[in-house]
C-alpha cells in the first residue's frame, strides 16, 4: 500500500494533468451534445406545432380524412369508368373503308364500302355503287364479323380492313 501512495505522491503533478485533460475533453463532448440536443430540440418542436401552428395530430388526422375522401372519389370514377368501358365495347371502333370502280365506264373510284364494327365485330356494311345513270345505297348488318345477307367481294375486304387484316 504504501508503494501505491509513494507513485501517486510521485507523480502527482502528471496524474493532475491528465485528469484535467479528461475533463477537459468531457467538457467539449457535453457542450457539443448539448448543442446538438438543442437542435434537435427546435426541429422536434417544429414538427409537433406543424406549418400552420397545429400539431402533429392534427396534421396526420387532417390528412387522414383527405386520403377517406380521395379513395371515395376514386372509387366513384373506377364505377364511372367502368360504364364508360362497357358503354365503349359497343360503339364503333373498327373502321374499313374500300374505294373502287364497280362499273369499266365508270372512273374515279366513286363507288364505297365501309364497315362500322364494334369491339366484337358487330356493326353494318354500307356499300354505295355508282354508274353513270343511277347510284344504290345498301346496308347490311354484321354480327360476329359475319353478316346473313350475301357480302360482294369489295364489302368482304373492307370487313377484314376493319379487322386490321388488310390495308
Amino acid at each position: 500500500m504504501v508503494s501505491i501512495f509513494n507513485w501517486i505522491s510521485a507523480n502527482l503533478p502528471i496524474i493532475i494533468l491528465s485528469l484535467a485533460g479528461i475533463l477537459l475533453i468531457l467538457l467539449a463532448i457535453f457542450l457539443v451534445m448539448i448543442r446538438r440536443l438543442g437542435k434537435t430540440t427546435r426541429k422536434y418542436k417544429a414538427l409537433i406545432e406543424g406549418a400552420e401552428g397545429k400539431n402533429l395530430e392534427e396534421i396526420v388526422l387532417e390528412n387522414g380524412k383527405k386520403l377517406q375522401q380521395v379513395l371515395f372519389e376514386m372509387n366513384i370514377f373506377r364505377e364511372k369508368l367502368e360504364v364508360v368501358a362497357d358503354i365503349s365495347k359497343k360503339s364503333i371502333q373498327k373502321v374499313g373503308l374500300l374505294r373502287f370502280d364497280a362499273f369499266e365506264d365508270t372512273g374515279g373510284e366513286l363507288s364505297y364500302a365501309l364497315a362500322l364494327l364494334n369491339n366484337e365485330n358487330n356493326g353494318i356494311v354500307i356499300s354505295s355503287i355508282f354508274g353513270r345513270d343511277d347510284a344504290r345505297t345498301y346496308c347490311k348488318y354484321v354480327n360476329g364479323g359475319k353478316s346473313k345477307h350475301p357480302l360482294s367481294k369489295e364489302e368482304e375486304k373492307a370487313i377484314r380492313q376493319a379487322f386490321g387484316l388488310v390495308e
